[in-house]
């Protein structure tokens, strides 16, 4: 999945994607995006502003969420 596809996704969908044999999810309650990482269990407090302030700065295994998207498994 490349960052358009992602965006088109994500403004109807709260997913939850496996990556490395993690599982990641994404959710938005309040216009915000709040995120959960079965490997980091802090990430349970992140919370994004906005789709771009989620790409960047949310680090999974090490590298910014749109750098693991072509390799991220939203259909396991």
């Amino acid at each position: 999945m490349d960052i358009e596809e992602f965006k088109e996704m994500i403004c109807c969908n709260e997913p939850d994607f496996m990556y490395n044999g993690e599982i990641y999810s994404i959710c938005k309650p309040d216009r915000k995006y709040h995120v959960m990482a079965s490997d980091s269990p802090g990430d349970e407090d992140l919370v994004f502003e906005t789709l771009d302030d989620l790409l960047e700065n949310w680090i999974i295994q090490g590298k910014p969420l749109k750098e693991i998207l072509p390799e991220a498994n939203f259909d396991y």
